[in-house]
């Protein structure tokens, strides 16, 4: 973890709004980038003994993953306390708030959306990155209606001819294999819920229906659903070649995209290699040093440095402008209500301030935020706030008691009937297992320990820090935002 270090505190590079949604690890909070008034996401994760491993799979697979369809990772923020992922914000919210608002999706526009998904599953699986938590809510939409893939704490490496063991996930989008408690191949059983949420999509429902998760569970180990009878007979073929349940018969990746009624999505995937040298003469203008700036994407450091090139580069490559030193008034906004339709960028003034070595690095979120402080909430004409990650929604669906845990061979956590990652999310499950040893990378021991060298450095400077600095910090602004208090 040595290589994100931690140079500035999230306040003094983002101003942190409110929450826009939560996770099976952390919530997200909306935020602006300070000097160029850009949104971005905040995912913020406790820095637990138990989820570190999850911590350090998101990280190691945000960082390796840039596909048009994939969430963009731009700065790893660490304290004692928290880890920061800052990341592209996504404003249309995602699938399953979209199907439970609007009705299930219309065949054509079914086929764009799942093209995209394929696109990005796939992507993932050529660089041998299973997911392992493909369902409606992992899917953000973007003020296009375009994908974007998102959390992957339950991401790992898979290696072809091993089996992953650790139950994870959503229960009603877990494979045959996972409910009977087996060893899975991390690619087959992502299909199978790939098959499970085009089912959902273009239906409105869960294929696997019952009055008790027990029930639910015996027909997905059987594969016993229902086809509705507006669906098409080529939709229709496609959802039974998925769920298929014996894992070795299902069809992979590439076999979907051959598949008549898969429109094929083609992404232009960008090169990380080429420097743009307009960014880097932007970053100039901002006070930031270009060699700095060449370093940090030498090394990948994904520190304020790598971050703010990324997203100036994220901006320009979806053909935004880009409007620095923009000053606006600073409107009041109810943090509980629905954004309003427009936008207004925090004024800049000053360079990026200096950091002395001693400067501590204080705790993340912790105070309530003032509502005249707040800036307007940038979002277009009908859209919605993004979630960004799987956010608990109310389900229309009736919930079923819950059941002993000895119903399932590994489950650890009282399901229910209805998709929301609050009801039948899997916990991870206690005990080693060959494909958590190895999460993502064969230096994960040594990320572990990094990280956990990295926490303590800063909980001591924090506690030890006796208030001399030999560079004395500036403010960047005249009007102080205090963050948001961190959702439970």
């Amino acid at each position: 973890m040595d290589r994100h270090p931690n140079t500035k505190s999230l306040n003094s590079q983002y101003m942190v709004l409110f929450p826009i949604g939560h996770g099976a690890f952390g919530s997200v909070q909306l935020a602006y980038h300070r000097l160029t008034g850009i949104p971005v996401a905040v995912k913020v994760i406790e820095n637990l003994e138990e989820d570190l491993q999850f911590i350090i799979s998101e990280m190691v697979a945000l960082e390796k993953l840039h596909h048009p369809n994939i969430i963009r990772l731009f700065q790893v923020l660490v304290t004692p306390e928290r880890t920061c992922f800052i990341t592209e914000y996504v404003p249309g919210g995602d699938l399953f708030q979209k199907v439970t608002e609007e009705g299930r999706l219309q065949e054509e526009e079914a086929q764009k959306i799942f093209g995209q998904i394929l696109s990005a599953v796939k992507y993932c699986h050529d660089l041998d990155i299973v997911h392992r938590d493909l369902k409606p809510e992992n899917i953000l939409l973007d003020e296009e209606g375009n994908v974007k893939l998102a959390d992957f704490g339950f991401a790992t490496k898979y290696r072809a001819g091993t089996l992953l063991q650790r139950q994870c996930g959503t229960k009603t989008f877990n494979a045959p294999e996972q409910i009977l408690g087996l060893g899975y191949d991390g690619k087959k059983t992502d299909v199978w819920s790939l098959g499970v949420l085009l089912y959902f999509i273009t239906t409105g429902n869960h294929p696997f229906q019952g009055d008790t998760m027990e029930e639910i569970q015996g027909k997905i180990v059987t594969g016993t659903y229902d086809i509705p009878a507006h669906v098409s007979g080529q939709l229709e073929n496609l959802i039974h070649q998925i769920l298929t349940v014996a894992p070795e018969k299902r069809p992979s990746i590439e076999d979907l995209q051959q598949h008549p009624w898969v429109m094929n999505w083609k992404e232009n995937i960008p090169s990380e290699t080429l420097l743009d040298p307009k960014i880097l003469d932007t970053l100039s203008d901002l006070g930031f040093n270009r060699n700095d700036v060449l370093e940090s994407l030498k090394k990948n450091t994904y520190d304020q440095f790598m971050g703010t090139y990324l997203i100036i580069k994220e901006q320009a490559r979806k053909g935004l402008p880009l409007e620095l030193g923009c000053t606006t008034s600073v409107k009041p906004v109810d943090a509980g209500a629905a954004p309003p339709a427009s936008l207004a960028y925090p004024s800049v003034s000053g360079l990026p301030p200096k950091e002395s070595a001693s400067e501590p690095i204080f705790g993340l979120l912790h105070t309530q935020t003032s509502p005249q402080h707040l800036p307007v909430v940038p979002t277009a004409p009908g859209q919605k706030v993004a979630r960004s990650v799987s956010m608990p929604v109310r389900c229309p669906q009736k919930k079923s008691p819950t059941i002993s845990s000895a119903t399932l061979s590994r489950g650890e956590t009282s399901p229910s009937v209805c998709s929301s990652i609050s009801e039948d999310e899997t916990l991870p499950s206690p005990g080693t297992d060959s494909d958590t040893e190895n999460a993502l990378n064969p230096q994960n021991i040594g990320c572990f320990q990094r990280l956990r060298k990295r926490i303590r450095a800063c909980f001591s400077r924090l506690c030890c820090f006796s208030g001399d600095r030999k560079t004395q910090v500036q403010p960047m602004f005249n009007n102080k935002v205090i963050p948001l208090k961190e959702t439970e």
